[in-house]
């Protein structure tokens, strides 16, 4: 009896704000801070596209108000896998891989994953995803699993190695400099970071090419359904989120503030030396 009349009394204190008039509640969305230019972090901020949507979704709730925490993206998956955290920003869809995750927001964004490799990886024909890179030394961001599920049973039969970094402009460093053949991520995401490379120095057009597309990915909010009733405004929240996103997908919302974030997050045309 206790039990229930303790939930009973959380849930009316989650409603207070819309019936009451009171101020809206924070909510805190964990967001991934090595993704750029999709989620990354820069003097303690959370910046990019998909923070960039949160924020303006934010603005058209009616009883919450978003703030984003930037966190490295294992511990944010840790965090919902114990429940201390509501959500994270933007887990793809892997409910069989992640089952500690449910349910998921609407989708956000479409990314293409592709595969960049070495220049010289490439003087083969591999028109084969993944079979033809079989032997190859892949890199992948720290918690992400792109590729499909046959690249993975090729990583675990040994035949395709693979290491993580924490973020792309490690692993595209480390494949400019030959300590891996491969790379797998979103095409947006290392387009940007070889321009930035390219523009300090790092990177040499035509060092690396794109040689897949392996498959296409959307980005959600993931949340937690290990809170044991911690979070009980959590449904009314995902609910009230979901019609802002698909306000913002209506009215064209969403694709402006993607063009945005490319036009400022271009390097200079003026190299700095």
């Amino acid at each position: 009896m206790m039990r229930r009349r303790s939930v009973a009394y959380r849930l009316l204190l989650a409603l207070l704000p819309a019936c009451c008039g009171a101020a809206p509640l924070t909510v805190t969305i964990l967001t991934d801070n090595g993704y750029p230019p999709y989620s990354y972090e820069a003097s303690g901020q959370a910046i990019g596209i998909y923070n960039d949507i949160l924020r303006a979704a934010s603005t058209q709730l009616r009883d919450y108000r978003i703030e984003l925490r930037p966190v490295p993206w294992k511990r944010g998956l840790a965090e919902l896998e114990s429940g201390r955290a509501l959500a994270l920003s933007p887990p793809y869809y892997r409910p069989r891989e992640r089952p500690y995750m449910q349910p998921y927001s609407a989708p956000m964004l479409n990314e293409q994953v592709v595969a960049y490799c070495r220049a010289a990886v490439m003087r083969q024909p591999r028109p084969r995803w993944p079979d033809d890179y079989l032997g190859l030394r892949f890199g992948s961001n720290a918690g992400f699993r792109p590729g499909g599920d046959l690249f993975w049973q090729r990583v675990g039969q040994g035949r395709i190695a693979l290491e993580e970094a924490a973020d792309v402009r490690t692993n595209l460093l480390k494949a400019i400099r030959a300590h891996l053949d491969c790379y797998l991520n979103d095409r947006l995401a290392i387009r940007q970071e070889l321009a930035r490379l390219q523009w300090q120095g790092l990177y040499s057009p035509g060092t690396l090419v794109e040689a897949a597309v392996v498959s296409e990915e959307q980005g959600f909010v993931g949340f937690t359904d290990r809170d044991s009733g911690r979070f009980p405004y959590k449904q009314d929240f995902i609910r009230q989120l979901n019609q802002a996103l698909a306000e913002m997908k209506r009215s064209g919302q969403i694709d402006r503030i993607v063009e945005q974030a490319l036009q400022t997050g271009r390097p200079p045309a003026t190299p700095p030396f």
